[in-house]
């Protein structure tokens, strides 16, 4: 995933000690009990900034630290916006778990039913995040499959992209977008061994081969594991059936790829023709680098998708305010600073009315009947955590 769309397969569940269930002491009275509180006060966290107006701590994703969007949010909102950036939704589920220091979190999709069993954050303030109703139904369904809890929405979402593949337009042939470029020899005209990129992460190369298995076996229930419930609940005998196919698959690979960065470097340079990608880090190869010989497709299997999710901490001082701020972030003109910061669009449609229409095409009103390709990435179910863990690690080795 892209600067911003990082998954993981982290197995930490901790909750920072306390009961399941239990919240007769939060996390900051327990850190003031044990003399944190001189601490947390000498680091200005939670607080508020020169003359009364709150500070609202955020950790998330670089581009929210930029100076259009930052100075977007504070021109619309009373308050200081301070972001700690991060490149991992895992670390900022242990920051937030750790520490009072944070009002706001945005991790991606997946993440977020870690900071709702933890206990950790609030649910949605409806009446105070006003465009929470503006954001496209389909993203409103999935807050409703994994992570409302009791009637309550526990995250809002902000911004999403998806995963195809892209290919070398000038080697690779035109032909029906399919996974099957990746695992079949013959399936276009060109000899693709050792020019195949996949991602070097379960969570996104997993589910490339479960989409694959799905149709090449004929077995819907590698689609239902992925769609059917809040986590991925594959067997243990489909995760050895995709073990097995990403291994068959070595001889093809030019190798496994972590850095968005690296990937639109080394596809500049020729060093593979198929690439498991992102489509945002196909469009800053073809902004940066004049690269029209790219193309980016949505396979017919179907493509994962992320969405970027904030959240806000229990242990905020200034909850409103926070709501508030996260309400900025779906709103038109600071939803398409992000959307050009990140290349990726707002998961409110209205955002594109305040983009050039050369940004409005790459990143802005989406299709909604293009959502049906889409499915939203989730945790492995805990229950085949290990063998899940263990087959990619076989995979790798």
């Amino acid at each position: 995933m892209s600067h911003n769309n990082e998954l993981t397969d982290d197995t930490d569940r901790t909750t920072g000690g306390r009961l399941p269930g239990s919240r007769s002491v939060s996390r900051r009275a327990y850190l003031a009990g044990a003399g944190a509180a001189a601490t947390l006060a000498s680091a200005g966290c939670m607080g508020e900034g020169g003359g009364g107006t709150p500070t609202i701590n955020v950790i998330t994703w670089n581009d929210f630290a930029q100076d259009p969007v930052v100075e977007s949010v504070e021109e619309n909102v009373d308050a200081t916006v301070e972001i700690t950036s991060s490149t991992s939704s895992t670390e900022m589920f242990q920051q937030m778990n750790q520490s009072a220091d944070f009002d706001i979190a945005v991790p991606n999709n997946n993440l977020v039913p870690r900071f709702l069993n933890a206990e950790l954050i609030e649910p949605v303030d409806t009446d105070t995040v006003g465009n929470y109703g503006d954001i496209y139904q389909k993203f409103r369904d999935f807050v409703g499959q994994q992570f409302t809890q009791d009637g309550n929405a526990y995250g809002v979402p902000i911004r999403w992209g998806w995963y195809g593949y892209a290919y070398d337009t000038r080697e690779v042939p035109d032909h029906e977008p399919s996974y099957n470029i990746m695992f079949e020899d013959d399936y276009v005209d060109t000899d693709l061994d050792g020019e195949v990129i996949m991602y070097d992460e379960a969570a996104k190369t997993m589910p490339v081969a479960a989409l694959y298995l799905a149709e090449e076996e004929d077995d819907p229930s590698y689609r239902e594991a992925l769609t059917e419930n809040d986590r991925m609940t594959f067997t243990e005998d489909q995760i050895q059936s995709m073990r097995d196919l990403l291994i068959e698959q070595k001889p093809s690979l030019e190798g496994y790829i972590s850095s968005d960065t690296t990937f639109i470097q080394q596809f500049q340079q020729g060093n593979f023709l198929v690439g498991h990608s992102g489509r945002n880090e196909v469009i800053r190869l073809q902004e940066n680098q004049d690269a029209d010989w790219v193309e980016f497709v949505v396979p017919q299997e179907g493509a994962m998708a992320w969405y970027e999710t904030a959240v806000v901490s229990q242990d905020s001082d200034n909850p409103e305010v926070a709501w508030e701020v996260v309400n900025e972030y779906i709103a038109p003109t600071t939803g398409a600073e992000l959307a050009r910061q990140g290349k990726s669009p707002s998961c409110n449609p209205n955002v594109a009315d305040e983009l050039e229409e050369s940004e409005a095409e790459l990143y802005g009103r989406i299709d909604p009947e293009r959502f049906e390709q889409f499915i939203p990435f989730k945790d492995i179910d805990p229950d085949v955590q290990e063998p899940y863990n263990a087959a990619w690690e076989e995979v790798k080795a």
